[in-house]
């Protein structure tokens, strides 16, 4: 039977209370049957991630590696298969079987110990635009969150979220995310299917098919809102360094000019808005959000309007 990790039974229980308690109860049971039904043979427990689920190395009846991923059984799972689903195999990890109801999915066995985290940043953004060129599709009838949703639900959080905190950032910089925000409600392009956490640590080395997605937490919206996560990803370390701004608007740039339709301006934009989300989120939680705050005003500093021109999608290529 399957030992549930300490980290992953702290976090059921902090996050979902005697819910998350009797999730890690049953666990091994749920797991256990899976493996039975599905004719798998446990490998190892891989190491647990952030979210609310356990990573099992297994081997299928036809001798095959694979890995089994049990979530908490709510919308997550159920939207993650339905994206794997839409993609099958394209830029991302091959769905195997699932059982949302259960949040299980079985999925293709990659390299985790190589992702784009290993790579050189030039090489690891023209993986990262391959991949994502294969996510971008229609999403075709769907019942997965919208980006329009996730918009007008931070344009009420962000004002509520800031009285309740009693004002601990200043005023100047919440209307500035607020502003991206609503810049947000406008799009003129035909939406697609988003990874919607896509980072390097989220691309892993494949046999299969060079590199591959992992672990998306899917919606349908603008592309930009993709590279927004690559971009404040591949710009974390910057924080604090001189001439901070200049190197975040030059990351933009190499991004934009091999995907020269996207509007640089929305990329800022989403990385903004998220960005003070997040350290909203963080204060009051921890009290403390220094880090998403301090990336939040360098995305604002005007030394990284580097991102002018060229602004409206489109412009380019025309």
């Amino acid at each position: 039977m399957l030992h549930v990790p300490q980290t992953l039974a702290e976090r059921a229980s902090e996050d979902l209370g005697d819910r998350g308690r009797r999730w890690i109860e049953h666990l091994p049971e749920i797991i256990a049957a899976a493996e039975k039904r599905w004719s798998l043979t446990p490998q190892s427990v891989l190491p647990p991630g952030k979210e609310l689920s356990v990573l099992i190395a297994v081997t299928t009846a036809a001798g095959h590696p694979a890995v089994l991923k049990a979530s908490y059984p709510d919308a997550k799972p159920r939207h993650e298969a339905a994206a794997l689903s839409r993609w099958a195999g394209n830029g991302a990890a091959a769905l195997l079987r699932a059982d949302t109801g259960r949040g299980l999915l079985l999925l293709e066995h990659l390299a985790a110990c190589r992702s784009l985290r290993t790579e050189d940043d030039a090489l690891a953004v023209q993986a990262a635009v391959r991949v994502l060129q294969q996510l971008w599709v229609p999403p075709g009838q769907h019942s997965l969150p919208d980006q329009a949703d996730l918009v007008s639900r931070w344009l009420s959080l962000m004002p509520a979220r800031y009285r309740q905190l009693g004002s601990r950032l200043e005023p100047e910089l919440l209307h500035a995310a607020m502003a991206a925000a609503r810049n947000l409600t406008v799009t003129s392009e035909p939406p697609v299917l988003l990874h919607g956490d896509f980072h390097r640590g989220n691309v892993l080395a494949s046999a299969r098919a060079g590199w591959l997605a992992i672990d998306p937490c899917p919606l349908v919206g603008d592309p930009e809102f993709d590279i927004a996560d690559l971009v404040a990803d591949l710009a974390d370390e910057l924080v604090g360094q001189p001439s901070a701004s200049t190197m975040l608007a030059a990351i933009v740039s190499d991004v934009c000019q091999i995907l020269p339709r996207l509007d640089p301006r929305r990329i800022r934009d989403w990385m903004l808005a998220k960005r003070l989300i997040l350290a909203l989120d963080n204060l009051a939680a921890t009290g403390n959000a220094e880090w998403d705050l301090a990336f939040a005003r360098l995305i604002t500093d005007p030394a990284g309007a580097g991102q002018k021109d060229g602004a409206a999608r489109g412009t380019a290529d025309s």
